[in-house]
C-alpha cells in the first residue's frame, strides 16, 4: 500500500515544478485550515444555541 502512495507522489512530483509543488501545497494548506475553522464556527454556533 506504501508504494501506491509512492508512485502518485512520483507522478505528482514528475508532472509539477517545484515552485508549483509549493503553491499547491500553500494552497491544500489554506483550504485544509478554512475547512477546520468552519467545523469550529458550526459547532461553536449550535452549542450556543443548546446553551440558551
Amino acid at each position: 500500500m506504501f508504494s501506491f502512495f509512492k508512485q502518485i507522489r512520483d507522478i505528482f512530483t514528475e508532472s509539477h515544478t517545484s515552485y508549483q509543488q509549493i503553491q499547491l501545497s500553500r494552497k491544500a494548506f489554506f483550504q485544509f485550515l478554512g475547512y477546520l475553522s468552519s467545523c469550529v464556527l458550526i459547532t461553536l454556533v449550535t452549542q450556543s444555541n443548546y446553551l440558551e
